[in-house]
């Protein structure tokens, strides 16, 4: 019944609500009671003292007893009460008890009690028992009357509760009308909110179905994106982009990869065929040869760059670590490349400590070095320059790739280091690779402990940083 998360909320939201507004009017209820009957004890008290005046006047031959009778049931009247005024004091009690029997005042089990409690100068309330002689439940009110200080009798008031309930319960249909009507407009409320709480993660689940089965997916709005559900759609969107781009680049890698391999076979099987074929001269074969060994090499450095992250991601790249000079690494890298050959009028240059050693794996820092200082050559045309600084802190060595190249565009900054990525989406084999190097690089540094960074600016040209912790420090 309830499955689905709308549901959830809105029975649990109701019942919350229900049960708060339930507990509200309850208490309400019974404060309104217990005022009612506090009302009503001021009121009682207030027409005992009238009575008890009224006594002392009688007693002192101020007015008749039919005029203290009369006084009696007015107030009486006022009070909605039947008053008794009794003579009597300890001794007397249990003598008056037998009188009192007669006159039906003892139709509570009470009342012997009470008047002991009266006599000795108490007020006694009680909201409710029953009057043999009223033939009803009754409110009970009792005050000793005095005379100069002395206490002479007993003020007994008997109000029916019927009356006092009715309000009472007239006010209590008021209440739970209105906790009604507040009950059935929360309801509305309450359902519009968890519809629209449930909005999103509805949303997020067709999304996600989506996304599973390679649909396009546009971002999802959240009902409040500062709370933690719009917080949740937003990292969700952010997910979403992240696979689309992810997406993206495997697709561009495939197709890089494709064109990568099939350029270099083609032109393999082309040269093959035309020796097979006779086609090709023989003076010729020498140079073809030398083209099916070029591609082959290409293609070997392809999939052993793709080898190499396989081998990084799974764990099972061990490093091989040995001290060396950074200086004289370098320099052997620097020279293997052969700059002045492939890039007349592009420079290398290098500042680096001569003296300066670093506890690394070199084959992993001349592949880090190489795929850098490639990229560099490759998007930066001559005149230019590329700059090497080797700068050594505690512990470790920072690095930097600098050259005056073409640059990145802002945009693009946050990607490059993505596998398969490639900020020249042309493919043209004189400028792209796989979008294969920056993202071994990263995995090489980051094999080590070191970081990885880069700022760039389009038509300026491009800073490559990273660094080694001395990792002998921690052999």
């Amino acid at each position: 019944m309830f499955k689905s998360l709308f549901s959830k909320l809105l029975v649990g939201y109701l019942i919350i609500f229900v049960l708060t507004v339930a507990a509200f009017s309850a208490a309400m209820s019974f404060i309104y009671q217990g005022f009612v009957f506090n009302e009503k004890e001021k009121a009682l008290a207030l027409g005992g003292q009238e009575v008890s005046r009224q006594i002392i006047a009688f007693k002192q031959g101020d007015i008749s007893r039919e005029e203290l009778e009369t006084s009696m049931d007015s107030v009486g009247y006022v009070m909605d009460s039947r008053i008794y005024a009794l003579e009597l004091d300890k001794d007397s009690l249990l003598q008056q008890q037998q009188q009192l029997m007669e006159d039906d005042l003892t139709a509570s089990s009470n009342l012997i009690p009470d008047l002991g409690k009266i006599i000795e100068g108490n007020t006694v309330f009680r909201k409710r028992e029953y009057s043999q002689d009223l033939d009803s439940y009754v409110v009970f009110y009792g005050m000793p009357w005095t005379i100069e200080g002395e206490i002479q009798g007993a003020i007994l008031q008997y109000s029916p509760v019927e009356k006092i309930r009715s309000g009472i319960l007239n006010m209590y249909y008021q209440i739970w009308m209105l906790a009604a009507a507040v009950t059935a407009f929360s309801v509305v409320v309450i359902y519009l909110y968890s519809a629209k709480t449930s909005k999103s993660l509805r949303a997020m689940e067709r999304a996600a179905a989506q996304l599973a089965s390679g649909e396009p997916v546009d971002d999802i709005q959240a009902f409040d994106s500062r709370d933690e559900l719009g917080r949740l759609v937003t990292a969700f969107n952010i997910m979403k982009q992240r696979l689309e781009q992810i997406e993206t680049m495997r697709r561009d890698f495939i197709a890089g990869i494709s064109h990568e391999l099939r350029t270099p076979l083609t032109s393999i099987l082309g040269f093959v065929q035309g020796i097979q074929d006779g086609l090709v001269p023989k003076n010729e074969i020498p140079g073809a040869l030398n083209i099916i060994q070029d591609e082959t090499r290409r293609m070997i450095s392809l999939t052993g760059e793709i080898l190499d992250l396989v081998k990084l991601e799974s764990g099972s790249s061990e490093l091989y670590l040995e001290r060396f000079r950074v200086f004289e690494a370098l320099a052997f890298i620097i020279g293997s490349l052969n700059v002045n050959e492939k890039k007349p009028g592009l420079t290398v240059e290098m500042i680096c400590p001569e003296d300066l050693t670093i506890w690394a794996d070199t084959d992993r820092f001349r592949q880090i070095m190489l795929n850098l200082l490639s990229n560099a050559i490759k998007y930066t045309e001559a005149p230019g320059q590329i700059m090497v600084e080797v700068e050594g802190y505690d512990h470790g060595v920072r690095i930097s790739v600098m050259d005056t190249g073409c640059g990145i565009e802002a945009a693009e900054l946050p990607f490059v280091f993505e596998r398969f990525y490639r900020t020249d989406k042309s493919r043209h084999s004189s400028t792209g690779g796989a979008g294969l190097g920056l993202n071994l690089a990263k995995a090489m540094v980051e094999q080590h402990g070191g970081t990885i960074g880069i700022e760039s600016e389009a038509g300026v040209g491009t800073k490559i940083w990273f660094t080694l912790p001395d990792l002998g420090d921690h052999a």
